[in-house]
């Protein structure tokens, strides 16, 4: 009897869930017709208290699924929001602390005593007390709010969420799904637009801002392909579909036209190697070093005033080999722009040393410190651009304790994944390290080249891979029988 009722009771919920995903399209239309946000915003608001009361599981996978699929909605010039994945993850952060200070599980004493946990503790910490000094305020707190919410959500859940090799492959399947079709459907685009350069920003609308953070976001879940691969016996469909894929996203990386992401696969590639070596800790010492040399060689004497551009003749491009032609003779006006915002930070950093000018102002207050020999076409930045280097921007808005403190939490980071790859005999766990430096190898070179960490969809990412650490790590020293093949 008492299976009975609890049949009858989840075809109910069922029979109940799919009909409010059948009543989200007419509001989604009527609010798209109408242009009214509010309006697509109602069934999102109905399912949401529904899966509170219900299951709050499912809402997890909910958000996990929505980063690919979310669009940006603009409040305004300085305030916009990812919808549906921000909303998600703000009423996942509520119903979690609340839900910790009843129960307070112990599956999370591992997390709390991890020092990651304390690194980004730190970082927020210290961005909070960069905001206190802001230029500007409430963009300042906004950005330490939303950080709340992003590590909660997607570093702190994660990890609760992962109680096995089983929930480590279905997070794996929700990534990859709506990545996969989103970006077919921008390559589509791409190719019906027969792979014009001049408008390659367009076809990843409405689903990525720019051809930026598509192939960013393709570039991240590649690792994970690969290794997702073993999961499955040769001549099954799933490893079918994952090693076509593979040549797919390559190829749609290539056609973003996105150079950082060229360079962030050698980049990625270079750390496994690092890490097989064991010298992974060691190559990114040597690596920051090299980078403060270079620092120093291009401050000395004002030698950097000698790579300034021409005015009339850095200019953009409507073709991407000219694009590549240019960049290398300094005559690519996005790259001489890079060249003038990273100028700018250092005359602001001798301004304000320690703390910067508070979390996402840099856009705001760059302009009075840049140089004018390095001006360009693209210098009135109507976009309101960032300085397209996080390491640079995070000494501009947060001091040199602000980045420093990000140094040695991606270092940290690199020395986990070094240990449990060392120390694990598990081969999932190992092939999971491997994919894991590669990402953060592909994460330091695209941080390089701009701020994307602090975009819904690769800063999601960025701390649902940290959370795999952790848990992984926690697994390894749990002894936790090796998983079978899944088919």
């Amino acid at each position: 009897m008492n299976s009975l009722v609890q049949s009858l009771k989840t075809i109910h919920e069922r029979a109940i869930l799919y009909g409010l995903f059948l009543f989200f399209i007419p509001f989604l239309l009527g609010g798209i017709y109408l242009e009214k946000f509010w309006i697509g915003v109602i069934p999102f608001a109905i399912l949401f208290l529904f899966i509170i009361f219900y299951h709050v599981r499912f809402l997890y996978w909910i958000l996990i699924f929505s980063i690919a699929c979310s669009v940006t909605f603009d409040f305004n010039k300085q305030l916009s929001t990812d919808f549906p994945t921000e909303f998600i993850s703000i009423g996942l952060t509520a119903i979690f602390w609340i839900l910790w200070l009843i129960c307070r599980p112990k599956q999370l004493n591992f997390l709390w005593n991890h020092k990651l946990t304390w690194g980004l503790a730190i970082l927020w910490i210290w961005s909070f007390i960069a905001s206190l000094q802001a230029v500007h305020f409430v963009i300042s707190f906004k950005y330490i709010l939303a950080k709340i919410w992003y590590i909660t959500s997607f570093f702190i859940l994660t990890f609760y969420m992962m109680r096995g090799f089983r929930d480590f492959k279905k997070l794996f399947w929700m990534l990859y799904i709506p990545i996969m079709l989103t970006a077919i459907y921008s390559f589509v685009r791409t190719v019906l637009g027969d792979f014009s350069f001049e408008f390659t920003n367009e076809y990843s609308l409405p689903f990525y801002d720019n051809h930026v953070i598509y192939a960013t976001t393709m570039t991240l879940i590649l690792p994970l392909v690969y290794i997702a691969r073993s999961w499955y016996t040769k001549g099954s469909i799933p490893r079918l579909v994952l090693s076509g894929s593979i040549p797919f996203l390559l190829i749609a990386i290539y056609f973003s036209y996105t150079r950082a992401c060229y360079l962030a696969i050698l980049g990625g590639l270079a750390l496994v190697f690092l890490l097989k070596i064991k010298k992974l800790v060691l190559g990114y010492i040597l690596a920051v070093m090299v980078i403060i040399s270079v620092l120093f060689v291009f401050s000395y004497d004002y030698f950097y005033l000698r790579l300034a551009p021409d005015y009339n003749t850095t200019v953009m491009h409507d073709e991407f080999k000219d694009h590549l032609i240019s960049t290398f003779y300094g005559k690519d006006a996005s790259s001489m722009e890079r060249l003038n915002m990273w100028i700018s930070v250092f005359r602001m950093y001798q301004e304000r040393p320690i703390a910067g000018y508070g979390p996402n102002n840099f856009p705001s207050t760059y302009k009075p410190y840049s140089v004018m020999y390095f001006k360009t076409w693209v210098s009135d930045n109507p976009l309101q651009l960032s300085c397209h280097n996080y390491f640079w921007l995070l000494l501009a808005e947060q001091g040199l304790v602000g980045l420093i403190l990000f140094v040695i939490f991606i270092g940290l980071v690199l020395y986990y994944i070094q240990q449990v790859y060392d120390s694990s005999a598990s081969p999932y766990i190992r092939s999971f390290m491997i994919a894991l430096a590669a990402i953060v190898g592909i994460f330091i070179v695209i941080l390089f080249f701009n701020d994307l960490i602090e975009t819904s969809k690769n800063g999601s990412l960025f701390f649902i891979f940290l959370a795999l650490l952790v848990r992984l790590q926690s697994l390894s020293k749990e002894n936790e029988p090796e998983p079978v093949l899944f088919f």
